[in-house]
């Protein structure tokens, strides 16, 4: 057992080391850091909203109160990633807080105890209190539980932390939808707004029209230059308007167990094998479990339905002695032996079914769907896939799992599973002797059952001693690896030369673009606020830093940063230049086709020459704002709805991939109707959704939010 061993007395040692090391490193980050008051900085403030300073302190006992919740809800920690979506949770209800707040007081908005108490278990009830108190079987909301659930928090203390926290969450929300309903209630849709949508989605035109695409003039006809370009950001510059980024690339060093780690680890499970083969007794078999297993119990006693994976896939072939394994996969080594076999009080059977219902039926109808379950055992006795024809055939719930009734425990009920299981169902399952499908059909009340025995009855008690041993990097590999990591950072000090070792080594670069202050991950990189923090803390441009990832090193170099404000033309050239370019071809296609003579539409296509295209669209909509073979076009189509005769033109109209004139052929009108309804309602909500989405961006861009936690996480 030497790499095992070894690296357990070594990580023992290790952890004295580390421990001692990370509390000196907290000292000094404290001390030293960034927002360290030794060197001056006394801030420990995360933020400003509406003028209003928001403290760390503040913050993380908001996110402190979300993670309680989480453990005690779900009875683990959260870990670093829920941890970071708790600080933005946090950071959003500290904005929703203030910058309504004072809206709030304003307005005189509150909640008050009776309407509180309402939304809990009244009338109007809150949507995130029905949402967690709605059952997910049945979907219907239960006051009862509510009361039930509440009296249950009441008795501790953190239960009625919890509750009051909850219960400040949905008051804020309501406050919110009054304040917001004084706005989006005010709105309204008129009768001719109805008509006209419902006109517009109904009524059509049918449309010829001549299309020459940008592509096919040459781009040496259209030259671009600096200058030009901008002039036309200049001109367009709320349209690149970009927040802070920065930018970076990246190499790779994973910290796996290397061939001689994997020789090692075999080798010593191969031993772990061997002891279990010499081993004769359970009581033997579960010392060495216990020993070497590194997750799990290592040693258990288990019915049928509780066995390792290993054992329940094997038992068939298995007696007590037999071992399964070693297996490697992802990394972890499993390995189970069947120490001993016992008999057992209680008995179990596993089965599925296809069940053609008879409740209610008359004696003819009963007659019809025992001819059909006949049918069907005929078809599975034939080889015809159980599964498959349970999910396609059977008439209750169990044919959308393939026809799994789950475990069931004699004189008991199921053990796994959720359906009925008739007496006429169970009585057959404990009677059959072997697996497979049983070669009659079976009447309940509910109706005819084709069944198939997954597990035969079982009363046997099954101890199994399981070893997991999850193959980690030796020291040597780690050390080897973090050797490599400083060779590179010693032959890179800045961007080329970062690209060019690793040219020279063969190692890929990885770029992660577009780093916001707040962001948690890096392309595939899901934890990298270390190397966030970094580029906005101490980092200067072109700096290189490694960090370790946990199962790997990362050696970063800080390669670009973008200031929040108008893009620069070197980062957006390859959008810019393709639109100044179609300015001009527009300009030229427009003066070409002016030049044409006078002819119908095609006789136009064919005198301009290579590249002009010509369409009909049969019923084009004013809802459309497209063409066929063109893409979106509004300005033509709102132009094509605008000709009042048949045989009008438009004018040459530019899109965004060409030159479209488009020529009137016929208007179909959309038939009266007698209610307009449903068009009012469609128009209300979609004005009510948009002005909710203004309304609520107004209110944060008014807030003037200065979002500065990337200084502390």
């Amino acid at each position: 057992m030497s790499i095992i061993n070894t690296l357990r007395e070594k990580m023992g040692r290790l952890l004295v080391v580390v421990v001692g090391l990370s509390i000196m490193a907290f000292v000094l980050t404290d001390l030293l850091g960034p927002q360290s008051t030794l060197l001056g900085n006394n801030s420990r403030d995360i933020g400003e909203i509406s003028g209003e300073t928001i403290s760390q302190e503040e913050f993380v006992n908001i996110v402190e109160g979300m993670k309680q919740n989480f453990q005690a809800t779900y009875g683990t920690p959260a870990n670093e990633l829920i941890t970071q979506t708790f600080r933005t949770q946090a950071w959003e209800q500290l904005i929703n807080q203030i910058a309504y707040g004072e809206r709030f007081d304003e307005l005189a908005i509150v909640v008050g105890d009776a309407e509180k108490v309402d939304m809990v278990q009244g009338v109007n009830i809150s949507p995130a209190v029905r949402q967690q108190f709605t059952d997910p079987q049945t979907g219907e909301f239960s006051v009862a539980r509510v009361q039930e659930v509440l009296a249950n928090m009441s008795s501790s203390q953190l239960g009625r932390l919890q509750w009051i926290q909850f219960q400040q969450q949905i008051s804020a929300q309501r406050m919110q939808q009054k304040f917001e309903n004084f706005f989006l209630k005010a709105n309204y849709v008129t009768l001719a707004e109805a008509q006209r949508q419902y006109n517009n989605e109904v009524g059509s035109i049918d449309v010829d029209y001549l299309y020459v695409p940008f592509g096919a003039v040459s781009d040496s006809v259209a030259p671009v230059s600096d200058n030009e370009l901008r002039a036309y950001l200049s001109a367009h510059a709320d349209e690149y308007q970009v927040e802070e980024s920065r930018s970076i690339d990246y190499v790779s060093f994973p910290v796996v167990p290397s061939a001689a780690d994997s020789a090692d680890y075999k080798s010593d499970v191969d031993a772990i094998r061997k002891s279990l083969e010499e081993s004769e007794s359970a009581e033997d078999d579960s010392l060495i479990a216990l020993r070497y297993t590194e997750q799990g119990q290592g040693f258990g006693t288990f019915d049928v339905t509780a066995l390792p994976v290993d054992i329940e896939a094997n038992l068939a072939t298995l007696k007590a002695g037999d071992i399964v394994g070693p297996k490697l996969t992802g990394g972890i080594y499993t390995m189970s032996k069947l120490s001993e076999i016992t008999e057992g009080e209680n008995e179990y059977v596993r089965v599925s079914q296809i069940m053609i219902g008879t409740e209610g039926m008359s004696t003819a109808e009963k007659r019809a769907a025992r001819t059909k379950a006949q049918g069907i055992l005929r078809e599975v006795r034939n080889g015809a896939d159980f599964t498959e024809t349970a999910r396609t055939k059977s008439e209750d719930g169990s044919g959308l799992q393939g026809g799994d009734m789950g475990w069931y425990r004699k004189d008991f009920g199921t053990v796994t599973g959720n359906q009925e299981w008739p007496e006429a169902l169970q009585n057959a399952a404990f009677a059959a002797r072997r697996t497979g499908v049983i070669n009659r059909l079976v009447e309940s009340d509910k109706g005819y059952h084709i069944i198939n025995v997954v597990n035969a009855p079982d009363k046997k008690r099954y101890k199994v001693a399981t070893i997991i041993i999850e193959m980690v990097p030796s020291t040597q590999t780690q050390n080897d690896v973090y050797r490599q990591v400083q060779e590179f950072l010693a032959s890179a000090d800045d961007y080329d030369s970062f690209n060019a070792y690793a040219s020279e080594q063969g190692i890929s670069v990885f770029s992660g673009n577009n780093i916001g202050p707040n962001a948690a991950s890096i392309g595939r990189l899901t934890d990298a606020r270390q190397i966030v923090t970094w580029l906005y803390g101490e980092a200067s441009s072109q700096d290189i830093r490694d960090f370790d990832l946990s199962d790997e090193y990362i050696v970063a170099l800080y390669r670009y940063k973008v200031e929040a404000g108008t893009a620069k033309l070197g980062d957006i050239r390859n959008q810019i230049e393709p639109k100044v370019r179609n300015e001009k071809k527009l300009e030229y296609i427009k003066s070409k086709l002016a030049g044409l003579p006078g002819g119908s539409l095609s006789e136009m296509v064919t005198a301009y020459g290579r590249g002009a295209q010509f369409y009909n669209d049969p019923a084009l909509r004013m809802t459309s704002n497209s063409l066929p073979n063109v893409g979106p076009a509004p300005e033509a189509v709102g132009a094509a709805f605008a000709l009042a005769n048949v045989g009008e033109r438009t004018a040459a109209v530019g899109t965004d991939a060409g030159v479209v004139i488009v020529e009137l052929k016929a208007r179909s009108a959309a038939p009266e109707i007698a209610d307009y309804t449903s068009y009012m309602t469609t128009l209300q909500q979609r004005k009510q959704g948009n002005d909710r989405l203004n309304l609520r961006q107004s209110i944060r861009e008014a807030a003037d939010i200065v979002d500065e936690r990337y200084k502390f996480y």
